[in-house]
């Protein structure tokens, strides 16, 4: 009633036709009530319902404690709940059953199939009836399927102790009818006296023109919920009577209805809608709600054979190989099992490559295929189709969804060097590309905000509610190779909201990746979050826009990559809703060998070291079992041990801790050593 007010409040025109279909409901109802042989529908009568749950785990709501609530309404609506046997004897003869059924819905608006129920994940924590933001996607919340065809409800945690609200008809923008209710109310829920599903009973009155049996006049004896055969009732029920229960306004036996839908009583103590609650439901339906009837949403979209092409999977923008098997995802958009599939795949317009697919796929499952290898042809863009036919062995009913199409990029790898300072209009620049799954926020180009030009990257982690979501920006296909050393070098800015002590907390991450089988499998190289990524020291909740002197130069060596074939490199961002994350001048190079290398067969630079220092091969070392460093007393401060096969070429170790002195750098191979001395300044 609060929601009603605050709606009529609002709007005057809404106020009027209000108490116009208040009193024509009246005559309705009262017509129909009077008329035995018209009192409720002569059949069923079958109204889609769409539950959304909107919840931050909305997973906790199961399908069960739906289709139990669903069991549950259409019990209460036929008058076929067990606890019936327990309506007190003088209103058993004013027990009415309706033929108002609920069927959960089959398909969206947009003619998917569903089983009737969205789950809508939200940061809001609770929600309120004194806004609709549970209503709308913009405020947190879920839009409303179409409600001239679908009977939305949706599933919420509210605050203030409400355990739900309804919109009477006529009374709300039609994207605003439906019931809202707490989601500790479903059977099974966890609001005990309360968690038998009789909200949506009590909701479902209301949305069906149903007032609250007392009269919502605050135990004045003057209002009235319009329905005869209702006793006059001074307050709200609460809790569990038994018996005849008196009150001011009905002081005298049989007394109030308190096991009445829509009193206030608890779940377990509910039995009952009237006769003439029963009239006034079914001629408001047919008065207000009559399109819910004839609606096709609970009719199912789906044909017996039909395969759905959803995705291809591979390639992702771009192939490493002239031949490649492509991998893909398929529906059963059928009601049949799915047995087996011919899959046709062509890339330019080619000879179609055909994969033959056998197993069991459920209706509405899917199911991830490796297909048989293609060729990409020569070094350039390419477009790859792939169809869907035969499901079953049999004609495909649903041609649409059979084929799809998708381009790539079969690249020529390039040597460095590589630089990238975003000043460019085009983003991302040719040859790289952004792998965004979640088809979110992801890598962007920004001008103004840079650390040289005026141009820079970002990714707004700020704007994002989902967290752990990872974006890739993939540098052009590189050979690493004739050099003595490689290195990435770039600017970050970053920022981070939360205290860097907060445990269990989930930090924005960057990583620098790299990759030799075409972003198949990758190996991190550089990994920073939270502080260690920050590259501002204050906490920040709004918007991070970097200033000149909060940028940092950050490298990876790239060495052990060189000679390692075509590679790939990515930055890779997981967000963690913190804030921020700026990149700018990205430079990779390599330096080449320098004679002394090629001459000697092996190098230890810097000699002179302050601290870092590496032993380099010229060629990865025949029988090299281990380096070892020693002081001038003979003393072995560092080892390390030689495993792969090949060994690598470069091996790092770190004398910043060591005092200042002559060293000696020992190779240990499996039939004698050799050692060369290194100063520390």
């Amino acid at each position: 009633m609060e929601v009603l007010q605050r709606s009529l409040e609002k709007d005057e025109a809404l106020r009027a036709r209000y108490e116009s279909d208040k009193q024509l409901i009246q005559q309705l109802a009262a017509a129909r009530a009077n008329n035995p042989g018209a009192r409720v529908e002569a059949t069923p009568v079958y109204i889609p319902i769409v539950f959304h749950i909107v919840l931050p785990d909305p997973s906790a709501v199961t399908d069960k404690m739906i289709e139990d609530q669903v069991a549950v309404l259409n019990r209460d609506f036929a008058g076929l709940n067990p606890d019936s046997v327990n309506i007190l004897p003088a209103f058993k003869p004013l027990f009415g059953k309706s033929k108002i059924q609920f069927v959960l819905a089959k398909r969206t608006p947009t003619n998917q199939p569903t089983n009737g129920i969205e789950r809508v994940v939200t940061t809001q924590q609770t929600f309120s009836q004194t806004n609709n933001y549970v209503k709308h996607a913009s405020t947190g919340g879920a839009n409303a399927w179409n409600s001239t065809k679908y009977m939305n409800v949706w599933v919420c945690t509210l605050g203030g102790g409400l355990l739900g609200y309804s919109t009477f008809p006529g009374t709300s923008t039609a994207d605003e009818q439906g019931v809202v209710m707490y989601s500790a109310t479903l059977p099974g829920g966890s609001l005990t006296g309360y968690n038998d599903g009789r909200t949506l009973t009590h909701e479902s009155g209301h949305y069906f023109f149903l007032f609250h049996i007392w009269g919502d006049d605050d135990g004045a004896c003057t209002g009235s919920d319009n329905v005869n055969d209702t006793p006059n009732q001074s307050d709200a029920s609460s809790g569990c009577h038994s018996g005849v229960v008196t009150d001011a306004c009905s002081p005298t036996a049989p007394g109030i209805m308190y096991q009445n839908y829509m009193d206030y009583s608890s779940d377990g103590c509910m039995a009952l809608f009237t006769l003439q609650q029963v009239a006034r439901m079914e001629a408001a339906l047919n008065a207000y709600r009559l399109s819910l009837t004839t609606s096709n949403a609970a009719v199912s979209p789906l044909q017996s054979n039909d395969a759905q092409m959803v995705s291809i999977d591979n390639p992702v923008n771009r192939v490493c190989d002239t031949k490649f098997q492509p991998s893909i995802t398929i529906r059963n958009y059928g009601s049949l099992p799915l047995t087996s599939l011919v899959i046709n795949a062509s890339v330019d317009g080619g000879p179609a490559v055909q994969t033959q697919w056998t197993g069991s796929l459920a209706s509405l499952s899917t199911a991830a295929i490796t297909l048989n290898p293609v060729a990409a042809g020569n070094s350039g863009s390419h477009t790859i189709k792939i169809q869907l036919t035969s499901p079953n062995g049999t004609t495909d009913l649903g041609p649409a969804n059979d084929t799809l199409s998708k381009s790539f990029v079969y690249p020529t790898a390039i040597a460095p060097p590589l630089t990238e300072g975003f000043e460019s209009e085009t983003f991302p620049a040719t040859g790289w590309d952004i792998i965004n799954p979640d088809g979110s926020y992801t890598w962007e180009r920004v001008t103004g905000i840079a650390k040289t030009g005026n141009g820079s990257i970002v990714v707004r982690n700020n704007n994002y509610t989902q967290k752990g979501q990872i974006d890739y920006l993939r540098l052009p296909q590189l050979t690493l190779a004739n050099a003595d050393s490689a290195y990435l070098t770039f600017q970050v800015a970053a920022a981070i909201k939360t205290a860097t002590g907060t445990l269990f907390n989930y930090w924005d991450t960057l990583q620098v990746l790299v990759s030799t089988d075409c972003g198949n499998t990758f190996t991190s190289l550089y990994k920073k979050w939270g502080g260690a990524l920050a590259t501002r020291s204050a906490l920040t909740t709004s918007e991070f826009i970097p200033a000149a002197s909060e940028w940092r130069k950050d490298s990876v060596n790239l060495t052990p990559w060189i000679n390692k074939g075509p590679v790939m490199i990515a930055f890779a961002n997981s967000t963690g809703n913190e804030n921020n994350v700026y990149l700018d001048d990205i430079n990779l190079y390599t330096k080449s060998s320098n004679a002394n290398l090629e001459n000697q067969g092996w190098l230890i630079t810097p000699n002179p070291a302050s601290g870092p220092l590496m032993v380099q091969f010229i060629n990865s070392p025949v029988n090299l079992k281990a380096i070892s460093v020693f002081n001038s007393s003979g003393q072995k401060v560092a080892e390390k041990r030689v495993n792969g096969n090949p060994p690598a070429t470069l091996y790092q170790f770190n004398l910043s801790g060591y005092a200042s002195g002559v060293y000696v750098v020992k190779l240990v191979y499996s039939d004698h050593t050799v050692s060369r001395k290194v100063i520390k300044k």
